[in-house]
C-alpha cells in the first residue's frame, strides 16, 4: 500500500521505561506546558543508604527526554507517591504516604506505628525541595493510617487532596477525607466522610464555580460530593450503587477529573459477570447522572484514570488482567469511539494515569511493565504515547465483546465526621538521579515523521540528503528507490545489519517510491521530497 509522508508532521508513538532493579511504577503524569511531570512509585530508589523506599519525580519533554529527575524521601522511612500536580508557578506537588518499614521492607508498613500522609512541593525549575506538610490522624487510636491518593491545584495557588483514613489501622473502620490547603500550604479545612464500612476518596478537584468536588469509587458504589471551598461544608452529595465483581483481591484505585463543561468524568470498574469490566461515567455539574458505558472482554478489565481531549473523553487502565489500554468515548453520549487500543506484550502492563498532549490530541499514558527486555529488573515505570490512527510497534486495536450503556440511580448519602486530622511542617531530602531508561519500541526522535513508518523491525526517513535507517534486529535489508516514472535512482544492500545508519543519498525534489525487503517482509511507500 502506498502512503504519503508529510515532512512537516511530528508524531511520537513509542514506549519508554523508567526504573531500577526493584519494583517501580509510574502512578501520575500531567502536562505542564510542553513538559511532562510524572512520579515514580518506587521500591528501588533511596535518598541515602537507609532501609526505606523513596519516590522519584521526573520532568521530561514530550518525547521523553529528561529535564530533571529527583529522589525524594526520608531516611529509614517508606515514602510512596500516588498522584502529582503543580501550583500556579509550575512547582510540582506530590501526594502520598510515609510509614516506618515493616521488617525493613520497602513494600510494607509497620503494624505497630501510625502512617502520615504527605504533600511535598519541589521547585519546578531544578527539583529542589521547597516545603512539605505531613498529615496525621488524631482520632485517639494508637496506630492510625492516613494517605493522600489524589491531589490537584486550585485557582488561589493552593491545592486540594483526597485520601483514606483508618481508625486504629489494620483492623478498624476505613473512611475517606478531603482537605484544602492555601498557597502557603496551610490547612484551611478538612472533612472526613464515610458509612462505617469501608470507603476512601481517590479524587478531589476544583470545579468551574470555584468549589471542590470529591469522588470515591468504593466497593459497591460511586460517591461524589461538592464541598464549599471556604469552609468544607457539603453543598450536595450523590451515592450511586453499582455492581462490583469481588474475587477477594480488593478494589482497584480509580480516579475522576473535571470536564470542561463543568461536569465530572470517572474511570471505574463494574461486574462483568465472572470478571471485571471497565466503567466510564459522566455526571453533570450537580452530580446528576448523564451517561455511562461498560466495555470488557473475557478477562479482568478496569478503568483507572480519565482525561479529556478536544474531541473525546479518554479512559486508561488494565485490559484482560495484564494489558495497558486506553479507549475514547463520545462526549455527548458516552459511546465508545472506534476500538480499544492496547499494548501487545508477553509481560504484565497496566495504566495508572493518562493526560493528553496539548495541541496534538495524543494520549500519554503512565503505568508499569514487567516485560523481559524492557525493564532494569522486576517492574519498571512505563510511559506510552500513541496517536491512535493505526497499529504501530506494540500498539494494537481490539473490539470489546461487551459494549453497553449503563444507568446509575442516586440512592442514600454518607455521614460527615468532621476534622480529626493534624498538620505539621516537614522536611524531605532531595537527591538528583538518572533512572535507567529503555526505549522499548518506537523512537524518542522519530526517524520518520509519520507513525506508520515505526515498526518493531525497521524505521527509516529521508531528510536533507540522507537516508536515516534504524534496524532493530540483525537482518538483511534491500532498498530500492524509484522516481515516479519508474526509473531506479538508488539501490543498496545491508547484510546482517543492526543499529542506526545515516546514508548519503542524492535525490532532488519530487515524488519517489521506496521499496524495502527485510525480515518482516516487504514494504512499498510513497515519499515526497520538497
Amino acid at each position: 500500500m502506498a502512503m504519503l509522508l508529510v515532512i512537516s508532521t511530528q508524531i511520537w508513538a513509542g514506549l519508554k521505561t523508567y526504573g531500577g532493579t526493584n519494583w517501580d511504577q509510574l502512578w501520575g503524569n500531567d502536562f505542564y506546558g510542553s513538559n511532562i511531570v510524572a512520579n515514580l512509585f518506587s521500591m528501588s530508589y533511596k535518598v541515602d543508604a537507609s532501609t526505606g523506599a523513596d519516590f522519584v519525580v521526573i520532568v521530561s519533554t514530550a518525547s521523553g527526554s529528561p529535564v530533571w529527575e529527583r529522589i525524594v524521601g526520608k531516611s529509614n522511612m517508606n515514602e510512596w507517591s500516588y498522584k502529582i500536580t503543580y501550583d500556579n508557578s509550575g512547582n510540582p506537588i506530590i501526594g502520598g504516604v510515609s510509614c516506618v518499614p515493616y521488617n525493613n521492607l520497602p513494600s510494607r508498613c509497620s503494624y505497630s506505628t501510625s502512617t502520615r500522609a504527605f504533600a511535598i512541593k519541589l521547585n519546578g525549575s531544578n527539583g529542589n525541595f521547597i516545603s512539605a506538610r505531613d498529615m496525621a490522624s488524631n482520632w485517639g487510636a494508637t496506630k492510625d493510617w492516613i494517605s493522600i491518593l489524589g491531589i490537584n491545584s486550585t485557582s488561589d495557588g493552593g491545592f486540594v487532596v483526597a485520601g483514606d483514613i483508618y481508625y486504629d489501622s489494620w483492623a478498624g473502620d476505613i473512611d475517606g477525607f478531603v482537605a484544602k490547603f492555601n498557597s502557603s500550604m496551610t490547612l484551611q479545612w478538612a472533612q472526613i466522610v464515610g458509612t462505617g464500612g469501608g470507603e476512601w476518596l481517590n479524587s478531589a478537584f476544583q470545579t468551574t464555580d470555584g468549589n471542590i468536588v470529591a469522588v470515591g469509587t468504593s466497593f459497591n458504589e460511586i460517591w461524589v460530593a461538592k464541598f464549599n471551598v471556604n469552609n468544607g461544608s457539603i453543598i450536595w452529595q450523590r451515592r450511586y450503587p453499582r455492581s462490583y465483581y469481588d474475587d477477594g483481591t480488593g478494589k482497584y484505585f480509580t480516579w475522576a477529573k473535571p470536564a470542561s463543561d463543568g461536569g465530572i468524568i470517572i474511570a471505574d470498574e463494574i461486574s462483568g459477570g465472572t470478571n471485571r469490566d471497565v466503567l466510564f461515567v459522566k455526571l453533570d455539574g450537580n452530580g446528576n447522572f448523564v451517561c455511562a458505558r461498560q466495555i470488557g472482554g473475557s478477562g479482568h478489565d478496569v478503568g483507572i484514570d480519565v482525561a479529556e481531549g478536544v474531541n473525546y473523553y479518554y479512559v486508561a487502565g488494565m485490559w484482560n488482567g495484564s494489558d495497558l489500554f486506553y479507549a475514547r468515548f463520545d462526549k455527548s453520549n458516552c459511546n465508545l469511539v472506534g476500538s480499544v487500543r492496547y499494548i501487545l506484550s508477553s509481560g504484565d502492563e497496566q495504566a495508572r494515569a493518562i493526560d493528553i498532549r496539548p495541541g496534538s490530541g495524543i494520549p500519554y499514558i503512565a503505568g508499569y511493565t514487567n516485560r523481559a527486555g524492557w525493564t532494569a529488573g522486576n517492574y519498571d515505570g512505563l510511559l506510552a504515547a500513541d496517536s491512535g490512527t493505526q497499529d504501530t510497534c506494540f500498539w494494537r486495536s481490539l473490539t470489546p465483546s461487551t459494549n453497553v450503556s449503563v444507568s446509575l440511580s442516586n440512592s442514600g448519602s454518607w455521614t460527615t465526621y468532621g476534622n480529626y486530622i493534624t498538620v505539621s511542617s516537614a522536611s524531605y531530602s532531595v537527591v538528583a538521579v538518572n533512572t535507567n531508561k529503555t526505549v522499548a519500541c518506537g523512537l524518542l526522535t522519530p526517524l520518520s515523521n509519520f507513525e506508520s513508518y515505526e515498526d518493531c523491525y525497521l524505521s527509516y526517513s529521508i531528510r536533507n540528503g540522507f537516508l536515516n535507517l534504524n534496524s532493530k534486529s540483525k537482518q538483511d535489508i534491500y532498498i530500492k528507490i524509484y522516481s515516479i516514472d519508474g526509473k531506479l535512482t538508488y539501490k543498496r544492500e545491508f547484510r546482517n545489519f543492526e543499529g542506526v545508519i545515516k546514508e548519503p543519498i542524492k535525490l532532488g525534489s519530487g515524488v519517489y517510491i521506496v521499496k524495502f525487503k527485510y525480515i518482516n517482509g516487504e514494504k512499498k511507500q510513497k515519499v515526497i521530497i520538497r
